[in-house]
């Protein structure tokens, strides 16, 4: 049996070019990033989620490390490419300059609103 290729591992393409991280400060002054993506899903009815990828543990302050998760959809679907959009907020300190896809290999800048 063959080994599926790299891009077969996941349902929805996500890349750089498609994601966003917005830095903002919370009413108690918290430093906060909203990171919002849209992804090209192989069908409709993809649900994406930004998960925090390893808790308790920085890589490095400048970095944020999360990963894109994928639930597929129930039933029988057309496969038609669909975007399909992510959000998530998280807390964040004031060193942290872009945030880790860390699932899909690529990174964004974090840019203040």
């Amino acid at each position: 049996m063959s080994k599926p290729a790299e891009n077969d591992k996941f349902g929805c393409e996500a890349g750089p070019q498609g994601f966003t991280a917005t830095a903002h400060r919370d009413a108690n002054g918290r430093r906060r990033v909203t990171v919002k993506g849209t992804c090209s899903c192989r069908t409709p009815g993809y649900t994406l989620t930004l998960e925090i990828a390893s808790p308790g543990t920085v890589a490095t302050p400048y970095e944020l490390h999360l990963n894109l998760g994928e639930k597929k959809p129930d039933g029988i679907v057309t496969p038609v490419i669909t975007p399909t959009d992510v959000e998530g907020t998280f807390d964040i300190t004031d060193e942290v300059e872009r945030v880790v896809i860390r699932n899909r290999g690529f990174e964004v800048p974090v840019k203040d609103e």
